[in-house]
């Protein structure tokens, strides 16, 4: 009885989940307008910078909610491509944007390393010379592999968080949320590009 309890209270949640998500699905034209307007700080300047730096911290969670909507628009299948990659390419700017300068490569690869070195530990009963080895190697590969990742993202982020760029985003995502709200979109008015000599 208790365990049909239990599914039930999961499956009640699993459902109120997928509401909340649908809802802003189904909302998507507010939450491309919210996702654009946050995406404009660089436009506040001099006395309204503390604005910027206020939506650059909201433009943070917002950024996490587009790249969470990624999936649930698209099994949706309601937006067409255009919409997911503007949609995508904001959300991931505005994820990044307060981070890119957050060194955490070499956190997470001391955090792993020692957990590889406790599962070696436990699992082999190794002596201490070994797990000092297995501990420097472990963090170090890891380092490497992150630093890498941290690299390429800190690279992404600059060039997506490069002010003109940012703000042509943003008025990319409230002219397709409007576009959106009329029943259309923007990708309908940008005439098709042809490479010569394929065209």
């Amino acid at each position: 009885m208790q365990r049909l309890h239990q599914s039930a209270v999961e499956g009640c949640k699993r459902k109120v989940g997928s509401l909340d998500l649908g809802l802003f699905v189904e909302n998507l034209p507010i939450v491309l307008l919210a996702v654009g307007f946050v995406c404009l700080a660089p436009l506040f300047r001099g006395r309204l910078k503390p604005i910027s730096r206020v939506l650059v911290v909201v433009g943070f969670f917002i950024g996490i909610l587009a790249l969470v909507l990624l999936y649930e628009v698209f099994s949706s299948g309601h937006y067409d491509l255009f919409t997911l990659g503007i949609l995508g390419v904001a959300g991931l700017m505005l994820f990044l944007r307060p981070v890119r300068n957050v060194r955490w490569a070499a956190l997470v690869g001391l955090a792993l390393g020692v957990l590889v070195s406790y599962y070696v530990y436990n699992a082999f009963r190794v002596t201490t010379t070994v797990l000092v080895i297995v501990f420097f190697v472990a963090t170090l590969l890891l380092y490497l592999l992150f630093k890498f990742a941290e690299d390429l993202l800190g690279i992404i982020a600059g060039i997506l968080s490069f002010p003109p760029i940012a703000v042509i985003i943003g008025i990319i995502c409230v002219v397709q949320a409007i576009f959106i709200l009329m029943g259309t979109s923007l990708i309908g008015y940008i005439p098709p590009i042809h490479f010569w000599p394929f065209a």
